[in-house]
Formats: structure tokens, C-alpha cells, sequence
């Protein structure tokens, strides 16, 4: 019971504590609160004084810029007017560009028809002369380069036939000797 009755005021203590950090929490979030409060009353009183300066200085502003457009407006009218006489002018000389570039493209799709026909029978008739060159000069040069390969091998194999006699004469006469 003892044990109770030291449990049960230990738990007041906790309480009062807790009751008491609250407390101070309390006053402390209404501090920040009314720290929070001045300071926007001061920004809104410091916008308020920016925007009534502003007003005063736009204002003056304003007018001027009422007064250059109304000046400007039937400046603006004849300018718009230049404008759209211009453009209908560049419009006519475009189309007139227009027929003058397509008449150009197609006399020059007619030279290069032309150009493409004649570079390819020239080079037709550069087969053909290929062609015949191939058989009437090549072809006995063919022949003739198989005769010299075949003379060559001729006489090659006459002349290491002739290198191998005179080997085994000089090794006979080596063996010869060596027999004494």
C-alpha cells in the first residue's frame, strides 16, 4: 500500500509538471502569436504607405500615356494604312516572283533532263570502248603475260635442275673423300 500511496503521488508530480511545461507553452505560442500579429500590422501600414506613393506617382504617368495615344492614334491609322498598301504590293510582286521561279524551275528541270540523257550515252558508248579494248588488247596481252609466266617457270626449273646436279657432283666428291 505503501507502494501505492508513493506511485499514486509520484503521478501528481508528473502531472503538476506536465500541467506546468503546457503552461509554459501556452504563454509561449501566444507570445509568438502577438510577435506574428505586429509584425504583419507593421508590413500591411508600410504597404499601404508604398501603395498610396505609388498611386501618386502613376497617376501623372497615366495621363501622359493618355495623352501620346491620342496624339499617336491617327499617326498610327496612316501608318497602318502604308502598311497594308505595301503588303498588297509585295503580295502582287511575290505572285509574279512566284510564276517567274516556276517557269526558271522548270526550264531547268529541262536542261538537267537533257544534261542526265547525254552523260548517260557518253558513258554507254565508254562501255562499249571499254569493252572492245578489253577484248582486242587485253585479251593477248593475257596471252602473252601466260607465255613469259610459263617461260619463266621453264627456265627456272632448268636452272635449279642444273644447281642440283652440281650439288650432288660436289657431295659425291665430298663422300669420296671422305672415304680414303
Amino acid at each position: 500500500m505503501a507502494l501505492g500511496r508513493e506511485h499514486a503521488h509520484m503521478n501528481s508530480n508528473l502531472l503538476t509538471v506536465f500541467v506546468a511545461i503546457t503552461s509554459v507553452a501556452v504563454v509561449l505560442q501566444m507570445l509568438i502569436l502577438l510577435g506574428l500579429y505586429l509584425a504583419v500590422r507593421r508590413t500591411t501600414a508600410q504597404a499601404e504607405n508604398i501603395a498610396l506613393d505609388f498611386q501618386r506617382r502613376t497617376i501623372p504617368l497615366v495621363e501622359n500615356v493618355r495623352d501620346i495615344l491620342a496624339d499617336a492614334t491617327p499617326k498610327l491609322q496612316e501608318i497602318t494604312s502604308n502598311l497594308a498598301e505595301a503588303s498588297d504590293t509585295l503580295k502582287r510582286q511575290a505572285e509574279t516572283l512566284g510564276d517567274t521561279a516556276v517557269e526558271m524551275a522548270i526550264r531547268a528541270r529541262n536542261k538537267v533532263a537533257q544534261a542526265d540523257d547525254m552523260i548517260t550515252r557518253t558513258l554507254e558508248r565508254v562501255e562499249r570502248t571499254t569493252g572492245a579494248m578489253q577484248d582486242s588488247v587485253l585479251s593477248p596481252v593475257r596471252r602473252v603475260n601466260g607465255i613469259l609466266q610459263a617461260i619463266s617457270v621453264g627456265i627456272g626449273a632448268l636452272l635449279n635442275h642444273k644447281r642440283d646436279k652440281r650439288r650432288e657432283r660436289q657431295r659425291s666428291a665430298n663422300d669420296e673423300g671422305m672415304f680414303v
